[in-house]
């Protein structure tokens, strides 16, 4: 019997949006100076933090690269205000879904497929993103799983265990969408099938990626195809059809 896709789940900051380099980023160094730190993170040097998911734990991680001991009271203080920060970056509209995010989404409400967003960023981040970039009168996302109701973030699995859960599904029936091998490392430790849309960034994935069942440059849309790097899959843009075919 074949499996039936029922329920996807979707990685957020650089999967559903570009928010690292162009949103987090700028939002973590206007934190920086508020807090008076003199720490300024460049794109190079904010792509190499990424290796550490959750906005406190890439402070926490660069304090002591830089030979501080933050208090854990003051990384609290610091990612509260750079969320404010990135809530005003997301609200003036400087933020914008990746190609073919929205076809793919409503292709989905159509086919009634659930659809959770499983993210490392908080639940206020999480959620100004997705309320300015989705109508509120078509929303698509039956829940959010944050960093805020989980002990510990990806690559840990546990986000994504929740997340099956909450769904209701098998994850025989599932797919997990990803851009990051973090990402992609904590929906295979939770027995789900990925497609990695990979980081804007990333221009040629490393072997690690090819543990997904298909490793794409982006989702693609009408005027712009996307390009493979693996999988047996071929199409000019990811659609429900393929996803269900991954599952099998």
């Amino acid at each position: 019997m074949m499996n039936k896709l029922e329920t996807v789940f979707w990685d957020l900051d650089g999967t559903i949006a570009d928010t690292e380099l162009f949103g987090h980023r700028i939002a973590f160094n206007k934190a920086f100076s508020s807090h008076s730190l003199d720490w300024h993170w460049s794109k190079k040097e904010y792509i190499d933090l990424l290796v550490y998911p959750g906005g406190k734990n890439r402070i926490s991680q660069y304090s002591r690269i830089k030979g501080l001991d933050l208090s854990k009271s003051l990384i609290n203080e610091i990612h509260s205000t750079k969320t404010n920060y990135y809530k005003e970056l997301v609200i003036s509209g400087s933020i914008q879904n990746r190609t073919g995010v929205n076809r793919l989404i409503n292709e989905l409400m159509d086919k009634r497929i659930q659809q959770y967003i499983v993210t490392s960023s908080s639940h206020k981040s999480a959620e100004t993103l997705i309320n300015s970039s989705f109508d509120s009168h078509r929303y698509p996302f039956d829940g959010l799983i944050s960093s805020d109701i989980v002990n510990t973030v990806k690559p840990d699995p546990e986000s994504y265990l929740k997340a099956i859960e909450l769904s209701g599904s098998l994850p025989k029936n599932c797919l997990a969408i990803e851009d990051s091998l973090e990402g992609l490392t904590a929906a295979k430790s939770a027995g789900l099938r990925c497609l990695v849309s990979l980081s804007p960034w990333i221009k040629e994935p490393s072997s690690s990626f090819f543990s997904a069942e298909l490793v794409v440059d982006h989702l693609g849309d009408y005027n712009k195809p996307n390009k493979f790097f693996s999988g047996s899959y071929k199409a000019s843009t990811i659609n429900f059809q393929l996803l269900s075919s991954l599952l099998n």
